[in-house]
């Protein structure tokens, strides 16, 4: 990523571990905290994303292979169950 591209700046707290253990992830790959964290965002906007395209794929799925009108409310609920199991 280039700087000349970056326009706002995000100031964070961190715990002093949180951010010794970010030191060190950075200078293993050679690279700045700030990279690092900016790469740290960037993959949780994709899984962000990821998610909501397989949710819809899902939805989609659903209504090829039963033919049956799709119950809103269960469906829901199944997105819902799958979503929370997956989250840390």
């Amino acid at each position: 990523m280039c700087t000349a591209t970056l326009e706002r700046r995000v100031q964070i707290l961190l715990d002093p571990a949180q951010y010794a253990a970010l030191e060190h992830e950075a200078s293993v790959h050679r690279q700045s905290v700030a990279s690092l964290i900016r790469e740290a965002v960037d993959e949780r906007l994709k899984r962000s994303k990821q998610t909501k395209v397989e949710a819809l794929e899902r939805l989609f799925a659903s209504a090829d292979v039963t033919g049956q009108p799709i119950v809103w409310e269960e469906v829901k609920d199944s997105f819902e169950r799958d979503y929370l199991r997956d989250l840390p």
